[in-house]
């Protein structure tokens, strides 16, 4: 993981980030999130059953509250995310 900026109130922070095989079920989704998928993929199975696979070279906004399956068998992304609920510490 390597964070690239922060904005100063911590509600806005981008970097890098590596993840390895997962499936992990999401109640809410903390955060409004852009993903740039920099290698490997990931499927993206929403509470309602429609689901997208997000490859290397592609993007996806992930809103706040989102509910659902992120499922993978690895990759590196760029990300950009927006908490406005963060507080300043």
């Amino acid at each position: 993981d390597l964070t690239l900026l922060q904005s100063a109130d911590k509600k806005m922070s981008a970097g890098l980030y590596k993840a390895g095989p997962s499936d992990t079920a999401i109640d809410a989704y903390p955060e409004d999130e852009f993903c740039y998928f920099l290698s490997g993929s990931v499927k993206l199975t929403s509470a309602d059953g429609t689901s997208v696979e997000v490859k290397a070279g592609e993007a996806v906004a992930i809103p706040k509250g989102w509910k659902g399956r992120w499922t993978t068998q690895g990759y590196t992304k760029y990300y950009v995310v927006y908490d406005s609920a963060k507080i300043q510490k």
